[in-house]
């Protein structure tokens, strides 16, 4: 045999970091990956220039990436369009949702 035996652990390694970097890749769908191709500056909303760019691609390609997004389908994106470009998973004001759970309950007032 012209290659030495790996201990199982190497491979269990390397057969888990196989499965975790395909797994990454199928994850990012194509509205993240829009997302990020047009939020620049990685703040999590579509604003200032990334605007510009974004009303430039429906401009050039009314069908394209942003079709899904034109709600009144008139071949150009609204304010109130441009604003629904979130990352997936992302709460209304474009932040990224925490794990847990909300708490519904008001916050207890300390008593001095």
């Amino acid at each position: 045999m012209l290659m030495k035996k790996l201990p199982r652990s190497a491979v269990f390694v390397a057969v888990l970091a196989l499965v975790v970097l395909s797994g990454a890749s199928a994850a990012e769908g194509p509205k993240a990956k829009i997302f990020a191709k047009y939020d620049a500056n990685k703040n999590g909303i579509i604003d200032g220039d990334e605007i510009a760019a974004v009303r430039k691609a429906i401009a050039a390609e009314p069908k394209g990436e942003f079709a899904s997004y034109d709600k009144n389908a008139d071949g150009k994106l609204d304010e109130a369009e441009i604003a629904a470009i979130k990352p997936p998973g992302a709460k209304k004001d474009g932040e990224k949702k925490s794990g847990g759970k909300k708490n519904t309950q008001p916050e207890a007032s300390e008593k001095k």
